[in-house]
């Protein structure tokens, strides 16, 4: 019996989206939903300061989780392409939109 040598065994390979993650946090100083990358985030919880600094640029005073959600900001939402991605979502059928069809 013979035992491959470490060095030549195949290893496992960890791919990384190309998309950094991301949360929407509602701020309490604009009740906006702001988007901030989960890492920025993490750091933040760690280091006990209690703000984030979101995509937008907009240092993010996180509310309550019990608080509804509030309005999305416009320059997180261009920044991160999610109001692009909502946008295609949001179409049903031949260019009818989700409003239109209901």
């Amino acid at each position: 019996m013979s035992v491959t040598p470490a060095s030549t065994r195949p290893v496992a390979v960890v791919t990384v989206p190309d998309e950094e993650q991301t949360v929407t946090v509602t701020c309490a100083r604009d009740s906006r939903s702001h988007v901030v990358a989960q890492a920025v985030l993490a750091d933040s919880l760690a280091a006990g300061t209690g703000h984030c600094t979101a995509l937008c640029g907009h240092v993010v005073l996180p509310a309550s989780l019990a608080s509804p959600p509030g309005d999305g900001c416009l320059l997180c939402a261009e920044t991160s392409g999610a109001g692009r991605r909502a946008r295609r979502r949001g179409r049903i059928g031949f260019g009818r939109s989700a409003r239109a069809a209901s």
